[in-house]
């Protein structure tokens, strides 16, 4: 088998470890729904809220603020009002293929959501 198909011992060693600690961070209760959110358009505080039914405001405050210690998101300040809110970034971006593929795993393998996907830019 080819290192791309997956075989086992193909991966480098500490690959499990680095992965682990990657889907801690966007697996983490509400983290990726957050990212998902300002990955398909949501910037304020608020709009982040109503795309991520039931968090609450202490947690997705405390998401927010390790999204952006994590470096995948930036906090732009309310000095103009259009451009404030959260913002990904380069690495918040480069998760799209995998948010995909997860949201396509989920539909075909867990029945989805029972909702329409959320439309993820082709970065």
């Amino acid at each position: 088998m080819s290192e791309q198909s997956g075989a086992p011992g193909q991966w480098p060693p500490g690959h499990c470890l680095g992965l682990q600690q990657a889907l801690e961070l966007v697996g983490g209760r509400w983290t990726g729904s957050i990212l998902l959110a300002v990955l398909s358009g949501a910037r304020r505080f608020s709009d982040i809220r109503v795309a991520v039914p039931g968090v609450s405001d202490r947690l997705l405050c405390d998401r927010l603020r390790r999204l952006v210690d994590e470096g995948l998101l930036e906090r732009h300040p309310a000095k103009d009002p259009s451009l404030s809110g959260y913002v990904p970034t380069e690495a918040g971006r480069a998760l799209v293929p995998a948010l995909r593929a997860l949201s396509d795993w989920t539909t075909r393998w867990r029945g989805g959501t029972g909702q329409e996907p959320a439309t993820l830019p082709d970065h």
